[in-house]
Protein backbone atom coordinates (compact mmCIF):
# COMPACT_ATOMS: atom_id res chain seq x y z
CA UNK A 1 0.00 0.00 0.00
CA UNK A 2 2.79 2.65 1.10
CA UNK A 3 4.36 1.93 -2.61
CA UNK A 4 1.46 2.98 -4.65
CA UNK A 5 0.62 5.84 -2.58
CA UNK A 6 4.17 7.09 -3.03
CA UNK A 7 3.63 6.14 -6.70
CA UNK A 8 0.45 7.80 -6.71
CA UNK A 9 1.89 11.32 -4.85
CA UNK A 10 4.99 10.98 -6.85
CA UNK A 11 3.08 11.02 -10.35
CA UNK A 12 0.52 13.50 -9.03
CA UNK A 13 3.90 15.92 -8.07
CA UNK A 14 5.33 15.41 -11.59
CA UNK A 15 2.04 15.81 -13.17
CA UNK A 16 1.86 19.48 -11.66
CA UNK A 17 5.26 20.69 -12.17
CA UNK A 18 4.77 19.54 -15.57
CA UNK A 19 1.49 22.06 -15.68
CA UNK A 20 3.10 24.73 -14.14
CA UNK A 21 5.83 24.41 -16.47
CA UNK A 22 3.59 24.03 -19.65
CA UNK A 23 1.92 27.59 -18.36
CA UNK A 24 4.10 29.93 -18.49
CA UNK A 25 5.66 30.79 -21.91
CA UNK A 26 9.45 31.11 -22.54
CA UNK A 27 11.24 33.99 -23.48
CA UNK A 28 12.65 33.07 -27.12
CA UNK A 29 15.23 34.48 -29.16
CA UNK A 30 16.89 37.53 -26.71
CA UNK A 31 20.39 36.58 -28.18
CA UNK A 32 21.63 39.69 -25.76
CA UNK A 33 20.92 40.40 -22.66
CA UNK A 34 22.03 42.95 -20.20
CA UNK A 35 21.54 44.88 -17.50
CA UNK A 36 23.65 47.83 -17.54
CA UNK A 37 22.41 49.40 -14.49
CA UNK A 38 20.68 48.79 -11.27
CA UNK A 39 20.15 51.18 -8.02
CA UNK A 40 17.56 51.24 -5.16
CA UNK A 41 15.71 54.05 -3.69
CA UNK A 42 15.02 53.01 0.52
CA UNK A 43 12.14 54.88 0.56
CA UNK A 44 9.08 56.87 -1.20
CA UNK A 45 9.74 58.53 -4.49
CA UNK A 46 7.89 61.62 -5.40
CA UNK A 47 9.51 63.49 -8.15
CA UNK A 48 7.87 65.61 -10.66
CA UNK A 49 9.01 68.13 -12.97
CA UNK A 50 7.37 71.07 -15.22
CA UNK A 51 8.65 72.39 -17.93
CA UNK A 52 7.20 76.08 -20.00
CA UNK A 53 6.60 75.34 -23.51
CA UNK A 54 6.59 78.48 -25.69
CA UNK A 55 3.08 78.90 -27.47
CA UNK A 56 1.31 76.54 -24.31
CA UNK A 57 -0.17 77.28 -21.26
CA UNK A 58 0.18 73.87 -20.09
CA UNK A 59 3.75 73.05 -20.50
CA UNK A 60 5.50 69.69 -19.97
CA UNK A 61 4.91 67.44 -17.00
CA UNK A 62 5.68 64.75 -15.74
CA UNK A 63 5.95 62.86 -12.28
CA UNK A 64 7.24 58.92 -10.88
CA UNK A 65 5.64 58.47 -7.64
CA UNK A 66 6.26 54.98 -5.50
CA UNK A 67 4.73 54.28 -2.21
CA UNK A 68 7.95 51.96 -0.94
CA UNK A 69 11.03 51.34 -2.07
CA UNK A 70 12.05 50.78 -5.34
CA UNK A 71 14.46 49.17 -8.26
CA UNK A 72 15.61 51.46 -11.28
CA UNK A 73 17.01 48.99 -13.64
CA UNK A 74 18.33 49.73 -17.06
CA UNK A 75 18.74 46.71 -19.51
CA UNK A 76 19.60 46.16 -23.29
CA UNK A 77 18.47 43.59 -24.91
CA UNK A 78 17.83 42.32 -28.72
CA UNK A 79 15.68 39.60 -30.00
CA UNK A 80 16.58 37.65 -32.74
CA UNK A 81 13.61 37.30 -35.75
CA UNK A 82 11.01 34.91 -34.46
CA UNK A 83 11.94 36.43 -31.27
CA UNK A 84 9.60 36.82 -28.04
CA UNK A 85 9.61 38.25 -24.60
CA UNK A 86 7.22 35.47 -24.07
CA UNK A 87 3.43 36.42 -21.79
CA UNK A 88 4.31 38.05 -18.39
CA UNK A 89 3.50 41.34 -16.33
CA UNK A 90 6.22 43.28 -14.57
CA UNK A 91 5.87 44.67 -10.75
CA UNK A 92 5.99 48.17 -11.36
CA UNK A 93 6.10 50.65 -14.50
CA UNK A 94 8.74 50.59 -17.74
CA UNK A 95 9.71 52.89 -20.45
CA UNK A 96 10.67 51.60 -23.35
CA UNK A 97 12.09 52.19 -26.69
CA UNK A 98 13.17 50.99 -29.69
CA UNK A 99 16.55 51.61 -30.64
CA UNK A 100 17.43 53.05 -34.25
CA UNK A 101 19.09 49.73 -35.23
CA UNK A 102 15.67 48.11 -34.38
CA UNK A 103 13.34 46.50 -36.70
CA UNK A 104 9.57 46.52 -35.86
CA UNK A 105 7.91 44.43 -32.92
CA UNK A 106 4.25 43.38 -32.52
CA UNK A 107 3.25 44.21 -29.05
CA UNK A 108 0.34 42.37 -27.37
CA UNK A 109 -2.18 42.58 -24.79
CA UNK A 110 -3.98 40.18 -22.66
CA UNK A 111 -6.65 40.54 -25.17
CA UNK A 112 -4.45 39.79 -27.98
CA UNK A 113 -4.92 42.90 -29.30
CA UNK A 114 -1.87 44.28 -31.44
CA UNK A 115 0.38 47.79 -31.73
CA UNK A 116 3.23 47.87 -33.95
CA UNK A 117 6.28 49.92 -32.61
CA UNK A 118 8.72 50.78 -34.87
CA UNK A 119 12.65 51.99 -34.34
CA UNK A 120 12.12 55.73 -32.63
CA UNK A 121 9.03 54.31 -31.07
CA UNK A 122 8.51 54.52 -27.54
CA UNK A 123 5.92 53.08 -25.09
CA UNK A 124 4.87 52.45 -21.35
CA UNK A 125 4.02 49.65 -19.48
CA UNK A 126 2.37 48.80 -16.20
CA UNK A 127 1.66 45.70 -14.37
CA UNK A 128 -0.94 44.10 -17.24
CA UNK A 129 -0.26 41.04 -18.70
CA UNK A 130 1.60 41.39 -22.55
CA UNK A 131 3.72 39.48 -25.12
CA UNK A 132 6.10 41.04 -27.38
CA UNK A 133 6.94 39.34 -30.66
CA UNK A 134 9.36 40.04 -33.37
CA UNK A 135 8.10 39.14 -36.70
CA UNK A 136 10.09 41.19 -38.82
CA UNK A 137 13.19 39.93 -40.39
CA UNK A 138 16.28 42.44 -38.67
CA UNK A 139 16.89 42.01 -34.56
CA UNK A 140 14.82 44.15 -32.43
CA UNK A 141 16.91 46.20 -29.90
CA UNK A 142 15.07 47.35 -26.71
CA UNK A 143 16.22 49.75 -24.24
CA UNK A 144 13.95 49.48 -21.03
CA UNK A 145 14.01 51.22 -17.65
CA UNK A 146 11.98 49.72 -14.84
CA UNK A 147 10.73 51.29 -11.92
CA UNK A 148 9.64 48.43 -9.85
CA UNK A 149 8.70 47.27 -6.36
CA UNK A 150 12.20 46.67 -4.71
CA UNK A 151 13.27 43.02 -3.60
CA UNK A 152 10.93 41.10 -6.62
CA UNK A 153 12.32 40.11 -10.00
CA UNK A 154 11.88 42.74 -12.56
CA UNK A 155 9.53 40.22 -14.36
CA UNK A 156 6.61 37.90 -13.81
CA UNK A 157 6.57 34.48 -16.33
CA UNK A 158 2.75 34.08 -17.13
CA UNK A 159 0.84 31.86 -18.87
CA UNK A 160 -0.82 32.74 -22.70
CA UNK A 161 -4.33 34.14 -22.42
CA UNK A 162 -6.94 31.98 -24.70
CA UNK A 163 -7.29 34.26 -27.12
CA UNK A 164 -3.25 33.75 -27.81
CA UNK A 165 -3.62 30.31 -29.54
CA UNK A 166 -5.72 31.21 -32.42
CA UNK A 167 -2.71 33.85 -33.20
CA UNK A 168 -0.16 30.97 -32.66
CA UNK A 169 1.13 33.45 -29.42
CA UNK A 170 1.89 30.57 -27.71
Amino acid sequence: MKTKTKFLLGSVSAACAIAGLAMATPTIGAWYNVILSTGTVNHDVNTHAHVALAGTEEGFNAQIETEGAANFIVQDVKFSPGGTTGWHSHPGVLLLSLAADSGPIDWYDAHCVKHTYNAGDAWTEGTTLHDVVNHSSVDAHFIVTYVVAKGVNKRTDQAAPTCATALGLM
